[in-house]
């Protein structure tokens, strides 16, 4: 790459800054990573420089294991940790309430053990440890580092900081959950536990077995969003957290409802259709649901700890709707639209093994009879034939 190339252990950058030439050496080793960090930083100065704004205090900052750095008295930044993830919060407050919630959850623990270190004291040793010695699991940790490197990275874009520190930090790899529905039994299985409890808790289930909306879906859920002419629900919000909000997509859709389904939907109507306008309320309050989890604490894992199935996600739900569809011979695009995906790349990733363990035999017969067909017409033809 023009202007740059590996020097000893670093990395030497060649630009040009008021008629003279400058060669600083950047101390990291020049793996292909930092060499297109070095690029950007290269881009960034020489842009600096043509808009005649580049200073000294920003070349110290650029290049602070130079020699003219490392004789230059250095002052340290007022500006703490805390401070900039104050200011961070606020720059992403149009994000959904669920968001925020876990991203200040995150932030609690980083403000706990860095937030009084002034910005430019944090170094990468220090967050990578305290990253690396919490036990968190891969998945856990990664989300908890979300917020630390956008904070981070308000920093240096401020030009508070030359490098951002967590640059370097690597995302965990984890194994992906595979979806683990239930079967059409297990299904039947837990709707006829579930009577033990409530009707209206069966119906919740029932209906959202049968139309796969997310339990956040599911629960914000009005009686005027119910098409009973052309058997649609309209899905346009959902509820976390206590707060009702866009949906997780920001679309709008419209699932076509089945007839279990429309049955559910018809034996909720004596418990709720003349409250509040929700179709499911808890039944030991009468209120709308705030959030899934007195759904998932009270009912889903209890009953499927007592018929002895293994622990699923209250999501299975969802899950289960969709593979159930799909081995029945649904259209994976229609599959994917009743879901609310953008197209069906997802259900074919995410479903491919249902797809695949589908009734070969209906697609066989499909294939038969367009053939029988073409051959009866060829036939027909070659008799017509002079």
């Amino acid at each position: 790459m023009g202007g740059i190339k590996s020097h000893r252990k670093g990395i030497q950058i060649t630009f040009h800054w008021n008629n003279k030439r400058y060669r600083p050496t950047l101390a990291i080793p020049p793996t292909k990573n930092n060499l297109k960090y070095a690029s950007q930083l290269k881009g960034e100065v020489e842009r600096l420089v043509s808009l005649g704004i580049y200073t000294t205090e920003k070349y110290l900052q650029d290049f602070p294991t130079t020699n003219v750095a490392k004789s230059t008295p250095k002052t340290q930044s007022k500006t703490t940790f805390k401070d900039l993830s104050v200011a961070w919060i606020k720059s992403v407050s149009h994000l959904s309430h669920g968001t925020l919630i876990k991203y200040n959850q995150a932030l609690a623990f980083w403000v706990k053990e860095i937030g009084e270190c002034p910005i430019d004291s944090i170094k990468y040793s220090t967050l990578a440890a305290l990253a690396n010695s919490q036990g968190w699991k891969p998945k856990n940790r990664n989300n908890i580092l979300i917020p630390l490197r956008q904070v981070m990275e308000m920093a240096f874009l401020d030009e508070i900081i030359a490098v951002n520190p967590t640059v370097r930090i690597k995302n965990a790899r984890h194994q992906i959950e595979p979806p683990d529905p239930l079967t059409a039994e297990e299904l039947e299985q837990v709707l006829w536990y579930m009577s033990k409890y409530s009707p209206q808790i069966v119906n919740y289930f029932e209906f959202a077995f049968f139309t796969g909306m997310r339990p956040s879906e599911v629960i914000s859920l009005k009686w005027g969003d119910i098409d009973h002419t052309r058997g649609l629900a309209r899905v346009q919000r959902a509820r976390t957290f206590q707060k009702e909000h866009e949906t997780k997509t920001f679309k709008i859709r419209d699932v076509e409802l089945n007839t279990r389904a429309k049955n559910a939907l018809a034996r909720q109507q004596q418990y709720t259709l003349e409250g509040n306008g929700y179709i499911f309320e808890n039944p030991e309050t009468n209120e709308a649901y705030g959030e899934e989890r007195p759904l998932r604490r009270a009912y889903w894992n209890p009953t499927l700890k007592a018929l002895g199935m293994r622990k699923r996600r209250f999501y299975q739900t969802r899950h289960t709707y969709a593979t159930l569809n799909l081995m029945a011979g649904a259209n994976p695009m229609w599959v994917a639209k009743q879901l609310g995906h953008v197209n069906m790349q997802m259900v074919l990733t995410v479903y491919s093994k249902w797809i695949e363990g589908a009734d070969k035999r209906g697609e066989i017969s499909k294939i038969d009879a367009f053939l029988n067909s073409k051959c009866h017409q060829n036939a027909t033809k070659s008799k017509n034939m002079p």
